[in-house]
C-alpha cells in the first residue's frame, strides 16, 4: 500500500483548531518538497546562486516541519 502524499492528508483532515497546525505543517512540507525540482532548474539555468539557496531553504524547511509534526500528532 502507498503512503499518501502531504497534499492527500491535507485534503482529508477535518477543518477544525485541533488539526490548523498540522494541516499548516503538511502545505509547509509540500510547498518545501517544491524547491528541489526549481532547484534544479536553477541549476540548468547555471543560477548555482538559486540554486543552493533553494536547497538550504529545503532542507531547512522540511527537517524543522517535520520534527514539529512529529510532535503534534504524538499528541
Amino acid at each position: 500500500m502507498r503512503k499518501p502524499t502531504d497534499r492527500e492528508v491535507i485534503e482529508t483532515m477535518q477543518h477544525d483548531a485541533h488539526n490548523e497546525p498540522q494541516r499548516v505543517l503538511y502545505a509547509l512540507l509540500a510547498g518545501a518538497e517544491g524547491c528541489g525540482p526549481a532547484a534544479r532548474n536553477a541549476r540548468l539555468a547555471h543560477d548555482n546562486e538559486l540554486a543552493d539557496f533553494l536547497l538550504r531553504v529545503q532542507e531547512e524547511i522540511v527537517g524543522e516541519a517535520k520534527r514539529l509534526l512529529q510532535r503534534r500528532v504524538a499528541e
